[in-house]
């Protein structure tokens, strides 16, 4: 039973939803009992059951092969946690900041593209205007595409 303590907690904690500690001890010699018939017969969800250490290290394993750089919770040494929420919120500030100016930029520029798209369809349709000697039509899109020029 001491062996496989582990297994066995996690077993209670995820598939039984019970918590070891609230169990008075014949009722746990019991629900080991059914833990050893499923381990026994093989008939767990998940390998996790049958060696939790092995599982959890093949997990990290496959991760560092993916390389994930994701890496286990340090034990915490500092305990200022007013100090360390103000820089987690200073932190999800400057990420919201940026992610408004490159909204931003994306939309400038899209604009920009759409401004240049009608600047060249005009510029086609007065250049057409030129071909067929209507000068006044011309020289109307010619002061829509640039004001500051006097005709």
């Amino acid at each position: 039973m001491w062996n496989k303590r582990p297994e066995f907690t996690a077993w209670l904690a995820e598939i039984k939803q019970v918590n070891l500690e609230s169990l008075p001890n014949w009722e746990e010699k019991q629900m080991f009992k059914e833990f050893m018939e499923d381990h026994n017969t093989a008939t767990f969800t998940s390998k996790k059951y049958y060696n939790i250490d092995a599982y959890y290290r093949r997990k990290m394993e496959r991760e560092m092969k993916k390389g994930s750089k994701k890496v286990l919770a340090t034990e915490r040494t500092v305990f200022n946690d007013e100090e360390q929420r103000r820089l987690e919120l200073q932190r999800e500030r400057e990420r919201y900041k940026e992610v408004q100016v490159e909204e931003l930029k994306r939309s400038m520029q899209s604009g920009m593209a759409q401004a240049m798209k009608e600047q060249a369809q005009l510029r086609e349709e007065m250049a057409y205007q030129y071909k067929v000697g209507n000068s006044e039509a011309a020289a109307a899109i010619q002061r829509r595409l640039d004001p500051d020029v006097a005709m």
